[in-house]
């Protein structure tokens, strides 16, 4: 399988909590259990892509200073391509995630001018021609890439992530991906099924998938009278919740891409894989 993958790779660092709100002291001292990592969702998703045996391609924007260094060094270990990714930033996106002891987490982002960012539609193209899947997030510097995608013939799956409801302006032009993958956080209160069939109404996608969380997902198919729920796997207790989406995502994109499978196998397949990053120690990318 072949895979091109645009999102952000950053630096990232795990700094863990008690609880929300976090209560103000003075100093905190935490000996082995602040970590640094590299991360971002288009990073995580390569990553998770590679470890289940695809050839994958990284579009990330970045810039030509350590962390940007460490970004291409674990994509390096991991085989992932990054001959697209730029060097172009001043300095190369950075998060600070908050973890409490039951696994929420808090994610703080400075994207600097990651978000301005553009790639040479000629070497997408080149890069993307053949490939089995391309795999984007929702960001700006992606929008061109999914029309020169769906030219090339090849599938596309947006990862729309924290949507807030069906009609987002920012959302409209990723609706003509072929899978739409998001997350309920921001949907609290709302009648999800609902969601999920007024967002259809609006897209050409033939699967979206809504993650629940511990509650596990609904998805749709245009065929679909109703939504379908996929149970969470149960792991136990959780210790961090960070990039479990993006282990889904890319299973996912694998299972119905890579494997062939069925779409209800396809999600079945992903939560599986999720989950198993999801038990103590794991995720730590």
């Amino acid at each position: 399988m072949r895979a091109v993958v645009a999102g952000i790779a950053n630096q990232q660092t795990r700094l863990p909590v008690q609880g929300f709100p976090h209560p103000y002291s003075p100093a905190r001292h935490l000996p082995g259990r602040i970590e640094d990592m590299v991360g971002g969702v288009g990073f995580n998703v390569a990553a998770a892509l590679a470890q289940l045996g695809a050839a994958v391609e990284l579009i990330a924007p970045l810039a030509d200073d350590a962390p940007g260094q460490a970004v291409l060094a674990a994509a390096h270990r991991l085989g992932v391509g990054t001959g697209l990714c730029t060097r172009s930033l001043e300095r190369t996106p950075r998060s600070v995630i908050l973890v409490d002891t039951a696994g929420r987490r808090q994610v703080n982002t400075d994207l600097g001018g990651a978000l301005a960012a553009s790639f040479d539609a000629a070497a997408f193209r080149a890069t993307a021609a053949g490939a089995d899947v391309c795999v984007l997030g929702n960001l700006d510097f992606s929008r061109p890439l999914l029309p020169a995608a769906r030219g090339l013939g090849v599938p596309v799956v947006v990862d729309l992530q924290d949507v807030r409801g069906p009609d987002n302006p920012y959302d409209r032009d990723f609706l003509a991906a072929d899978t739409l993958v998001m997350s309920h956080e921001r949907l609290s209160g709302q009648d999800l099924p609902g969601f999920l069939l007024a967002l259809r109404s609006r897209s050409r996608a033939l699967l979206l998938v809504l993650t629940l969380g511990a509650d596990g997902s609904l998805a749709l198919a245009p065929d679909d009278a109703d939504c379908w729920h996929t149970p969470a796997v149960d792991v136990g207790p959780v210790p961090d919740t960070t990039g479990a989406g993006d282990a889904f995502t890319a299973a996912l994109a694998h299972a119905l891409h890579g494997l062939r499978l069925p779409a209800r196998r396809a999600v079945r397949a992903a939560t599986a894989y999720a989950a198993s990053h999801l038990s103590a120690g794991e995720l730590r990318r």
